[in-house]
């Protein structure tokens, strides 16, 4: 039994305040693509601009942070399209990709800042 007896009412409810979250949700890990995407380019300008590593040192780390920003996005669009029972495994896996991306341009950063 739902409040006050009304089961339907709050079952609307709680579905909107559900699509309310992972709306928020979707917004979240989109804004982390979006930053991380800009990290990325502010470090390769600071490499230029620092011109202490060569680009051949450069490549290789952009290309690795460029793909695992690919592997966020795609995860980002299969917890946007995920139905109800996959949302929590879906979700999941989406912030795992976003973590291990910000490791990564932690880790790239710290080695910038070395050399």
């Amino acid at each position: 039994m739902g409040l006050f007896g009304d089961d339907k009412l709050q079952d609307e409810r709680l579905d909107a305040l559900e699509a309310h979250i992972r709306k928020l949700t979707e917004t979240v890990y989109s804004t982390q693509a979006d930053l991380a995407a800009g990290r990325i380019s502010l470090m390769e300008f600071q490499a230029q601009l620092d011109e202490k590593i060569s680009a051949d040192e450069l490549d290789p780390a952009f290309e690795d942070l460029n793909t695992k920003l690919a592997d966020a996005r795609k995860a980002l669009e299969q917890a946007s399209e995920a139905g109800e029972d996959s949302w929590k495994t879906l979700q999941s896996g989406a912030s795992d990709a976003f973590s291990t991306l910000g490791q990564s341009i932690n880790q790239a950063v710290d080695r910038l800042k070395k050399k």
